[in-house]
């Protein structure tokens, strides 16, 4: 039997998540255009091992699904060793950046979709693949059952990892009353598990990057983001919790919180 208890708690924290107006999509997709430069300049040159287990299962022959593919992170390079990749993205900015990434690199064998994957129909691939996708659908088990109907081999679905004592977190108890912050690794395993979905999970290690900001104001602002906050009424217990928490480091506020991912992955004979 599916738990109630995790599929309420998943669709309140992704109900918080979802980039509610224009406004709050057009600066998403310009954080992640900055991304995209960061990568394509060689800026961000550190192992993704997530990506690398993927990318050393894959072979030439196989047909990809790639859903919520963004601007291409996983994308690009899965379409490097496989035959062909279906790519769906339903917003329109980061398709953009994923067709400018693609054409720049040279990448032919690459379809975009431009259709939310639960109203998309697309017809079975090798292999199904959502990386940090899920975050922003309230329905976490269809979305998963319908990734698993359209895989014939293997699904990989990559999710966020909380710190236990990440201060987005301690904020969140603080002002929404619940210790999880976001659509996560720790309640969407625990969904998948009770459904049925006995997938293996690689976990990053512990990663060498942190968030850091110039000055406390830009750290109150980011931790207003997290939380999905509209306004700055809440500010005073975000500035008191950053300025107990964060550490000055070399004239940057660093954050403590080194969140990481998690793969989750099954074989379609790995259903419980």
């Amino acid at each position: 039997m599916v738990s109630t208890e995790w599929v309420k708690l998943w669709e309140e924290l992704a109900s918080r998540d979802i980039q509610a107006t224009f406004e709050g999509e057009a600066q998403m997709v310009e954080r992640w255009r900055q991304v995209a430069r960061q990568l394509d300049s060689g800026e961000r040159g550190l192992p993704d091992v997530l990506l690398d287990h993927i990318l050393e299962r894959l072979t030439p022959e196989m047909a990809v699904l790639d859903i919520g593919a963004g601007i291409g992170r996983w994308t690009l390079p899965i379409a490097r060793v496989v035959r062909r990749v279906t790519a769906v993205e339903p917003l329109a900015g980061m398709r953009q950046v994923l067709l400018e990434r693609a054409a720049a690199k040279g990448v032919t064998n690459l379809e975009v979709v431009d259709i939310p994957w639960l109203k998309a129909e697309i017809p079975p691939h090798d292999v199904a693949i959502a990386a940090h996708a899920t975050y922003t659908t309230t329905d976490l088990l269809g979305y998963v059952r319908k990734m698993d109907a359209s895989a014939r081999r293997t699904c990989y679905l990559a999710l966020r990892v909380p710190a236990h004592d990440g201060i987005i977190g301690e904020l969140s108890e603080r002002l929404q009353g619940c210790w999880h912050d976001s659509p996560n690794f720790i309640v969407g395993y625990n969904l998948l598990l009770s459904a049925g979905f006995c997938g293996s999970v690689l976990m990053e290690p512990r990663p060498v990057r942190f968030w850091t900001d110039a000055t406390l104001d830009q750290a109150v602002a980011r931790a207003r983001r997290h939380l999905h906050l509209e306004d700055s009424s809440q500010d005073a217990v975000i500035r008191d919790v950053l300025s107990r928490r964060l550490s000055l480091v070399e004239g940057l506020y660093r954050w403590p919180d080194n969140m990481r991912s998690a793969l989750i992955w099954w074989e379609k004979v790995g259903i419980c």
